[in-house]
């Protein structure tokens, strides 16, 4: 497993299953088209904004795969697979 892989996976596993992830401070979200509930939703933001996604963010959910987008070339690309709860499979951000 290639470090960059590595860290993106630690990072997801870190930020976005840790319930104070985004206590001090709530992302802004511009669009959201996920069945998932708030908190997922910023946690989720969070990991993406840490890892380069400008606010304010949009999440798009397509076929297993969530693309959040911001005010930046940055998109992170999680495999989620279905369901109304993210199962994190992997993340790729460029």
């Amino acid at each position: 497993m290639n470090k960059t892989k590595f860290f993106a996976l630690s990072a997801v596993a870190t930020l976005a299953f840790s319930a104070n992830a985004y206590a001090a401070k709530e992302i802004k979200v511009a669009s959201n088209n996920t069945p998932y509930t708030q908190d997922n939703v910023q946690k989720l933001a969070a990991t993406a904004v840490s890892m380069g996604v400008k606010e304010p963010v949009s999440l798009n959910l397509a076929g297993g795969s969530l693309t959040v987008s911001g005010s930046s070339a940055t998109k992170c690309v999680f495999k989620v697979g279905d369901g109304d709860t993210p199962k994190i499979q992997g993340v790729n951000c460029k």
